[in-house]
């Protein structure tokens, strides 16, 4: 709770405003004095008291549903927002890491058949040095490039042969 602030800024403690307090002891007070005003008569009337009986007693119902609605509509709220917070989380972050994962292996076979493709024939080390180089001149980006997993798909695809130390198109 004491980080409630933090992970829902928009919390805020419900309850009855100044102005229903107000608004619903006002009619309290002038409801009650109504009632006792009318039993003083010398000939109180049993539907004027029960007509003034029911106006109060309805607007206190009527203050006290306007409340629950408030609540419903923060709880609504809260919910909606934990909701909206859990969506970056779980199965559907699992999944889009793990396809992230596979077009970043599909990229570097794609890059070094490519240079193989240009080459027509390569060591580890050149075919390395050049699919950074293409990646640095292409992207502006410097990176290790993981050459062994991508010559280890392609060879496992057929689509390269090892020929002595260095690595060749196969077909």
């Amino acid at each position: 709770m004491a980080d409630m602030e933090i992970v829902l800024p928009e919390k805020k403690n419900p309850g009855l405003t100044p102005m229903d307090w107000v608004i619903f002891l006002g009619s309290a007070i002038v409801g009650l004095v109504a009632v006792v005003g009318s039993l003083d008569m010398p000939k109180a009337d049993l539907w004027v008291i029960f007509a003034i009986l029911s106006t109060v007693i309805g607007y206190c119902a009527k203050t006290y549903f306007t409340f629950q609605q408030n609540m419903a509509t923060y709880q609504n709220l809260i919910t909606q927002s934990m909701y909206d917070k859990q969506l970056d989380s779980g199965k559907g972050t699992l999944l889009h890491l793990c396809d992230d994962v596979i077009q970043q292996e599909v990229k570097e076979v794609i890059i070094s058949f490519f240079i193989l493709m240009e080459q027509g024939k390569a060591t580890r080390q050149d075919l390395d040095m050049q699919c950074e180089e293409l990646i640095k001149e292409e992207f502006g980006e410097k990176c290790n490039f993981d050459v062994d997993d991508a010559v280890q798909k392609l060879e496992k695809l057929g689509i390269v042969a090892r020929v002595r130390s260095s690595f060749s198109p196969s077909w």
